[in-house]
């Protein structure tokens, strides 16, 4: 065996071995990186459907405090938690 088949053996050899553990490498490297992009993007995303969500809501409870559905005491302000009572009385209630 001369030196240039020992080189041509040796290139080869690395690369059938090589690249495919070159590859699995990058994908277990980049893996975590792709997925946080793609979290990313569905954060952004989520932000709009949760501000649209939020102007659904205000409108919704607009529409109920001018029919005098809604009481002042149980409207709910941004960043306020929900206060609602445990218990509704039964004069209140609506029969169906």
């Amino acid at each position: 065996m001369d030196v240039t088949e020992g080189i041509v053996t040796f290139l080869i050899t690395a690369m059938v071995v090589g690249v495919p553990l070159f590859g699995l490498t990058l994908r277990f490297s980049l893996k975590p990186l792709v997925e946080a992009f793609i979290r990313l993007k569905e954060s952004q995303h989520g932000g709009m459907e949760v501000r649209l969500l939020r102007e659904r809501v205000a409108h919704l409870e607009r529409v109920l405090e001018a029919h005098g559905l809604m009481d002042d005491h149980l409207s709910l302000r941004p960043g306020a938690p929900e206060r609602l009572p445990a218990v509704a009385p039964l004069k209140d209630r609506e029969r169906v």
